[in-house]
C-alpha cells in the first residue's frame, strides 16, 4: 500500500543533518509498516525492537544509557549486527519504554552516522518536559489514508494523479467519477485495515465490520 509519508522518510534518511525520528500517529494508521517497509527496502538490514511485543528489551534500558553499549546489547539479542549506514535500528511502540525515548539523545549525540528510528502513539502521556530529548529527535505524523493514497490501494493510480493535480484541467466527467468514489472513500475511511477489508472482496460491510 503507497503511502505518501515515503517521500518525507527518504528526505529524513538522506539529510545531512538528520537526527533520530520519531514516527507520531494514531493506532493503526500504518506507522509500524511504513517503517518496516522503509527499513527493508532502503537500507541493507533492519533492527527491530518491539518494547510491546517484548517486555523483556525494556530491561536494557533500566541503566547506562550509552549509544554503543545498548547497540552492543542489542546485537547480542537481536542475533544481528547493527551497522551505522547500513542498517535501520527502529523502536517500536516506544512509548511503552519511556527510558529508549530519553535514549534517543544519545544516540543522537555519540552515534549520529546511525540511522535511528521510533513509532509511537499518545507520546505527550508518556514523559514530562525533563525527561524529552528536546532538540535532539526529529517528528513526523503519520494519519490515516487520504484520498488520493486510498484510490491508489484500490488500483486506480490515474485517479490519485488527477486529484493530486490541477483542479482546473479535470473534465466534468472525471470529476463525476471521482465524486462516486469519494462518497465510498467517506464510507470505508482511511484505515489501512478497512481499506484493505473492503478491498478483498469489494464489501462495504467487510470495511465497516473492521
Amino acid at each position: 500500500m503507497l503511502r505518501f509519508i515515503d517521500n518525507d522518510l527518504r528526505r529524513w534518511q538522506e539529510g545531512t543533518r538528520r537526527k533520530p525520528l520519531i514516527l507520531r500517529g494514531a493506532r493503526q494508521v500504518g506507522k509500524t509498516w511504513s517503517l518496516k517497509e522503509f527499513g527493508s527496502k532502503r537500507f541493507a538490514s533492519l533492527a527491530l525492537v518491539d518494547f510491546e511485543r517484548n517486555h523483556s528489551l525494556r530491561k536494557l534500558f533500566d541503566g547506562d544509557l550509552t549509544a554503543r553499549r545498548l547497540c552492543s546489547d542489542l546485537e547480542v539479542i537481536l542475533q544481528q549486527k547493527i551497522t551505522p549506514g547500513k542498517t535501520l535500528l527502529f523502536f517500536d511502540e516506544i512509548q511503552a519504554c519511556p527510558r529508549a525515548i530519553t535514549a534517543l539523545r544519545y544516540f543522537y549525540e555519540e552515534m549520529p552516522e546511525l540511522h535511528v528510528a521510533a513509532a509511537g502513539s499518545l507520546l505527550e502521556f508518556t514523559l514530562d518536559e525533563s525527561s524529552f530529548p528536546v532538540g535532539r529527535v526529529q517528528f513526523l505524523n503519520l494519519y490515516p489514508l487520504c484520498f488520493a493514497e486510498y484510490l491508489e490501494a484500490i488500483g486506480n493510480a490515474p485517479a490519485a494523479a488527477a486529484v493530486l493535480g490541477n483542479p482546473a484541467e479535470i473534465s466534468p466527467a472525471v470529476h463525476d467519477l471521482l465524486r462516486e468514489e469519494l462518497k465510498r472513500y467517506f464510507f470505508i475511511g482511511g484505515m489501512p485495515a478497512a481499506v484493505n477489508a473492503y478491498l478483498e472482496n469489494n464489501s462495504l460491510r467487510d470495511a465497516f465490520e473492521v
